[in-house]
């Protein structure tokens, strides 16, 4: 008996020296896991020169747009034009009945001769003082007025007919032939396709990232659809209150005859060539904390939190948090954790 329970003791004791020993049991006497390094893949934080690029809805519009209104009011006698016609420079498009214009008009160029008339005769009699000063005086006047009103009606009869300012095409049509219109109603819109351009809503970022120069492609939202090229012609001076939302126009390159005002279209920019502080973005952790990576310094892996920018293709613009040349986990993230021994597989 009393040498069984030697044995026992002997057996127990080399038990505990060997648990003792064995630094990866855990003290319930399982295998530690958490001592054995994990395997990952590191990369660089390098700063390399990088261009963003956005893709932004946007709309085609005319820039040049021309709304025809009557200056004289009247009878329609002629609008030959219907929606999507092509006009002329200087091709009339509008014509006014202008019978009551002319008939005023003779009445005053007879008014304005027999004034002539007059002048001249109280001209002569000034000169033997057989008129007084002041007859002459008002004889003038008289006639400077009807000189006026001369010109008044001749003003007046060349608004009855209307001309095509510029080359371009009908888009609107609002009235028709026997109409009578007052002054200043709205006739036909001509709109010159030359002018079409892009229009495209920009956040205070895509702004401050645009050039003169920057490379600009405009994609029509047609299956087959070559894109088209564009320059940036105009940044709107002011953003939107609500959306903090501004507005760029692109001038278009030899837009396709398809193209038309109103057109749904893809715009896509690529900004300024920076240098830029860069991660891959598979790097990027996200928790209730924040966005953060794993710094590797001494084979050990160590939280570090960062703050975000824009995401570019594959990589990530880092604004604070980590210096080029620090070494952040790539890949390899299960059962990470802060302050854990890993071994770095590639680099």
């Amino acid at each position: 008996m009393r040498s069984r329970r030697l044995f026992l003791s002997l057996l127990l004791s080399s038990l505990l020296a060997a648990c003792s020993d064995d630094k990866s049991l855990s003290p319930s006497g399982k295998p530690g896991k958490a001592s054995k390094p994990i395997l990952v893949e590191v990369a660089q934080v390098r700063r390399h020169k990088l261009a963003k690029k956005w893709e932004r809805p946007g709309t085609l519009a005319y820039r040049r747009i021309l709304r025809l209104h009557t200056q004289e009011e009247g009878r329609i006698t002629s609008l030959p034009w219907f929606e999507g016609d092509r006009v002329e420079q200087g091709k009339i498009l509008v014509t006014l009945d202008n019978e009551l214009l002319k008939a005023e008009l003779k009445k005053a160029r007879a008014t304005r001769s027999m004034a002539e008339r007059r002048v001249s005769r109280l001209e002569r009699l000034r000169k033997t003082k057989a008129a007084s000063e002041e007859d002459l005086i008002e004889a003038q006047t008289e006639l400077e007025l009807a000189r006026a009103e001369l010109e008044i009606l001749e003003t007046r009869l060349t608004y009855t007919t209307i001309e095509a300012p510029f080359s371009g095409i009908v888009t609107h049509r609002l009235a028709e032939p026997g109409d009578v219109k007052p002054r200043n109603s709205h006739l036909l819109t001509i709109a010159d396709p030359d002018s079409l351009v892009a229009r495209a809503p920009a956040s205070e970022q895509l702004l401050a990232d645009l050039a003169s120069d920057s490379e600009i492609l405009v994609q029509l939202d047609i299956p087959g659809s070559a894109p088209m090229q564009g320059t940036l012609q105009r940044i709107y001076p002011t953003l939107d209150p609500k959306s903090r939302q501004g507005k760029i126009e692109i001038k278009l390159t030899d837009p396709p005859e398809t193209a038309r005002a109103g057109q749904f279209v893809r715009v896509k920019l690529t900004g300024k060539a920076r240098e830029r502080l860069l991660i891959p973005y598979t790097a990027l952790r996200t928790d209730r904390q924040g966005e953060h990576v794993y710094v590797v310094r001494d084979n050990r892996a160590v939280r570090q939190a960062i703050t975000g920018g824009a995401r570019i293709e594959d990589w990530l613009e880092v604004i604070e948090g980590l210096q080029a040349g620090d070494r952040i986990v790539k890949r390899g993230f299960m059962s990470l954790k802060s302050d854990v021994a890993v071994t770095v597989l590639h680099e």
